[in-house]
């Protein structure tokens, strides 16, 4: 994910050069994938690639360092930082000098080491040749891009030698269930391209050829004796249908990724003409996201949890609004993702706890804070620092302070990310994990993870009362709770019944429409417990 746009580093400069922020590489351009052997979204630390640039000084010196790819590959390489200022953010431009040898690597017509692929530029002009070589009558296929979902986490759990092997055996797949005249790629990192032909006058193919790539990569391997279990994002353009020229296609089916991705949909997604508005749209609110930031739009408001024994207020949780000059309340299901995307989670991120803590100290001792903590903003920021910094100048005892977290904390550097959490919870602070019940492992994270409190999913107390296996998912999670000593809240109580559902369970606390909507603090003053 990339915080800023860098059109003016060529793909075809000799050295590899990046952007870093906060110490993280956030742009880079394709010879410094290529060498390194991974696309941006699974970029590798710094200190896992070039660890001495940790300590240089950024004199736009250039020095020697050890540069290490993630087949292991050690280079002897000169590197230079410079300070850069990007959006009112101190920045770091890098510039890396490989050994002349390494050129071959930036070869984007070059076939792929790990899988024997073709490259980029092999690829386009393979398909180019299909649509102009005048053989085929009214030309029309198939193009897919696919990416390999939580890569970086198969990378980072069996290492670097399986991970490659992972991508050979994804290679021999396709071309194993593919015919002949299918064109497959790997342009970089984990991203495969391919391209399926089929007569014109019969577009039906397209479904199938797309199948079949689904279950190609929707499969589990066995490689150097670990069973891993792999899924793919796809997104897809079918020529000419969606689009008759090669070059628009292209656009289009990296679109359609892009919108596999966000949905993390487990189908292929084909192009729409409704994404190209989309991206416009999202691209317009990221421009007023940063706007937002500058003319302070963003505001809090607050939602009450009750303690069902004491029918009091034991915590309010912070939720974050938008107040758009011209669009008016914008919700956070439609800008949290655009911040998640273009990295201003981070700065969002810091303000809303600090501005929760700071309302918050104004309330009884008693009552504590719940914030919630984006998994994207875990991952890039120092949340320990953040934490430590917010409690600092708010003066908020650390035991009033509660951070929500969902379990797509765990989908990327998970071992760091246990670590962060360990630590903050020292503090007193406690750690709650949001949503419970609707990921597919929210059992093994509770075994990893000693949580202060499970938050039950909206989604089960909605539909308990009339549907008995959600009610008896949520008796299981009571259960569950009471057995691991960790308090059970539940979430989106918004009738009676279900508030009398709970009463009958060792549910500890709700929160709700029928307690209280969201609003702002001074409006909750009234309350049980917050007015004494």
């Amino acid at each position: 994910m990339a915080l800023f746009p860098i059109h003016h580093l060529a793909d075809a400069a000799s050295e590899g050069l990046a952007i870093l922020y906060q110490g993280r590489i956030i742009e880079a351009n394709r010879p410094l994938l290529s060498c390194v052997g991974t696309d941006l979204q699974n970029f590798p630390t710094l200190r896992d690639i070039l660890s001495g640039a940790l300590k240089a000084p950024p004199d736009n010196s250039y020095r020697p360092g050890m540069f290490r790819t993630l087949e292991g590959q050690v280079l002897h390489v000169q590197f230079r930082l410079t300070p850069l200022r990007r959006r009112d953010r101190d920045c770091l431009a890098l510039a890396i000098m490989f050994p002349h040898s390494m050129s071959i690597a930036f070869d984007t017509s070059a076939p792929d080491t790990a899988t024997g692929l073709y490259g980029k530029d092999k690829f386009q002009k393979s398909l180019a040749a299909f649509f102009g070589n005048g053989t085929t009558q009214q030309p029309a296929g198939i193009l897919l891009h696919a990416n390999i979902n939580r890569f970086r986490t198969i990378n980072e759990r069996y290492g670097t030698q399986v991970a490659n092997r992972v991508l050979t055996e994804v290679g021999q797949r396709l071309k194993t269930f593919l015919t002949e005249d299918c064109i497959i790629a790997r342009p970089a990192g984990d991203e495969f391209a391919i391209f399926c032909p089929f007569p014109y006058e019969h577009p039906a193919q397209a479904t199938r050829w797309a199948q079949i790539i689904r279950d190609v990569f929707h499969t589990t391997l066995s490689v150097a004796g670990h069973r891993i279990h792999l899924t793919a994002s796809i997104g897809c353009c079918v020529i000419p249908f969606d689009t008759y020229r090669f070059e628009t296609a292209c656009h289009y089916a990296e679109l359609a990724l892009n919108e596999a991705r966000r949905l993390q949909s487990p189908d292929w997604v084909r192009f729409n003409p409704v994404m190209q508005a989309d991206i416009q749209h999202r691209s317009e609110l990221e421009h007023d996201l940063q706007h937002a930031l500058e003319t302070n739009q963003f505001f809090l408001e607050f939602q009450p949890l009750i303690c069902l024994k004491t029918n009091t207020v034991e915590c309010v949780e912070a939720l974050l609004r938008w107040q758009h000059p011209v669009k008016g309340v914008i919700s956070p299901n439609e800008f949290i993702p655009i911040a998640e995307e273009s990295g201003l989670i981070v700065p969002i991120g810091r303000w809303v706890p600090l501005e929760a803590c700071a309302q918050a100290s104004r309330l009884p001792a008693h009552i504590r804070i719940a914030v919630n903590i984006s998994a994207v903003q875990f991952l890039h920021d120092d949340m320990y620092a953040a934490v430590i910094q917010t409690l600092f100048q708010t003066g908020l005892a650390a035991d009033r302070l509660e951070l929500e977290l969902t379990e797509s904390i765990f989908l990327e550097a998970v071992q760091r990310n246990l670590d962060t959490m360990s630590k903050i919870r020292t503090l007193g602070v406690k750690i709650v994990m949001d949503d419970f019940g609707i990921g597919f492992s929210s059992l093994n994270y509770l075994r990893s993870f000693p949580f202060d409190r499970i938050k039950i999913d909206r989604s089960f107390i909605r539909d308990m009362l009339n549907d008995p296996q959600a009610e008896s998912i949520v008796s299981a999670i009571m259960t569950l709770g009471h057995a691991l000593s960790m308090e059970v809240v539940a979430e989106g109580v918004e009738t009676t019944a279900q508030l009398d559902m709970l009463r009958h369970t060792s549910c500890s606390t709700a929160q709700g429409f029928l307690m209280g909507r969201p609003a702002p603090l001074v409006n909750l003053a009234s309350y049980p417990g917050i007015d004494e």
